[in-house]
């Protein structure tokens, strides 16, 4: 597909699961335009199981720019290994100054990005970040540059849909232990309340109350989150007056991917467990308060999902990713969401 012999190319994003998530459209795209090249991603530790089984990718490289590679002394010693690959061309997601001058650093002569970068004067090749789009479309767009063929609808077609991994032995049991459950027909259904950004978390009593208007209709409930916000799930049980399955914190990512997979339908915040919902194509009802489905991060996939918000809120959005506190002092994009709103979202999916 393009005249260019290459043999080692590196996808770099080494940002949130989400984002990470939203990049693997580009590394099958890649794929298939150099189908003689090895392609290797670069993601954060935590996130590098999801992707270690994807056919496309020939090694995950992982970057903590707060452990092992953390300053100046840290930057120079990532370079240096990326250096040791001796990389045909970098193709980088990410903006940061970090990480370009990490890129410039490593050697490669043929480093392709957004000129919105910092420092996107490092760049050999720079496509426009157009906000208009999806992140995954966005991020496919960087073939622009290096692709003879490139239309956005053909590069689409190429990159597919998001994609992760799952822990295949551990998909077997839960499988197994959910169709115990699933007797008379009933339906189990994932919570995940959680999020990195306070703002982002619709309020906990809501989730408790759909928990328990759910087991009142013969719906299981499954509660998923992260080991540092268990302290959400302890206020999940103070609030709700039944009981829930709680796997909160007690899975590995992949292990969480096989749950998902597993799930009839979820129920999140704008976090890390809806890309890989959508990515898996579980049905899916988000929650979006601080940010909005125009900043490009909204469910990708072939799978059904639906966005629930207050529209045409006058301070929304607030931010990027969410925030700490709300800047009005109001928090009425996720207070003013209401459970029964969400409920005959969810019990739409359902049937």
């Amino acid at each position: 597909m393009t005249e260019l012999r290459l043999h080692k190319i590196l996808v770099f994003n080494p940002s949130f699961i989400g984002d990470s998530i939203l990049t693997t459209p580009l590394v099958n795209a890649l794929s298939k335009i150099y189908p003689g090249a090895k392609i290797y991603f670069c993601v954060r530790p935590e996130s590098a199981g999801l992707f270690k089984c994807l056919e496309n990718v020939q090694e995950v490289i992982t970057f903590d720019k707060r452990g092992d590679y953390k300053g100046l002394t840290g930057l120079w010693k990532f370079a240096c290994k990326l250096r040791g690959y001796n990389f045909d061309m970098i193709v980088t997601a990410h903006k940061s100054f970090r990480s370009l001058l990490t890129l410039k650093l490593s050697g490669c002569k043929n480093i392709i990005g957004f000129k919105q970068s910092s420092l996107s004067f490092l760049l050999d090749k720079k496509s426009d970040r157009n906000m208009k789009l999806h992140e995954v479309e966005r991020n496919l767009s960087l073939l622009s540059n290096i692709w003879d063929e490139f239309t956005l609808e053909k590069a689409k077609n190429l990159g597919n849909n998001p994609a992760v991994c799952e822990e295949m032995e551990y998909k077997q049991k839960v499988s197994t232990f959910l169709n115990t459950l699933k007797k008379d027909n009933r339906r189990i259904i994932g919570i995940a309340p959680a999020s990195v950004w306070e703002t982002k978390r619709w309020p906990v009593e809501n989730y408790a109350t759909i928990i328990e208007k759910m087991y009142f209709k013969g719906v299981y409930s499954l509660v998923i989150s992260g080991p540092k916000e268990y302290w959400v799930i302890e206020e999940l049980k103070e609030e709700c007056c039944v009981p829930f399955l709680d796997f909160a914190g007690k899975t590995s990512l992949t292990e969480l991917a096989s749950i998902i997979g597993n799930l009839d339908l979820l129920i999140c915040n704008d976090s890390a467990p809806m890309h890989m919902a959508a990515a898996l194509e579980t049905p899916l009802v988000a929650l979006f308060g601080p940010t909005t489905q125009s900043l490009g991060f909204f469910p990708y996939g072939s799978g059904q999902s639906e966005v629930v918000e207050i529209k045409d809120l006058y301070c929304r959005p607030c931010a990027l990713h969410g925030g700490r506190r709300c800047p009005e002092k109001h928090f009425r994009c996720m207070r003013d969401i209401k459970p029964e709103n969400v409920m005959a979202v969810a019990e739409e999916l359902l049937t």
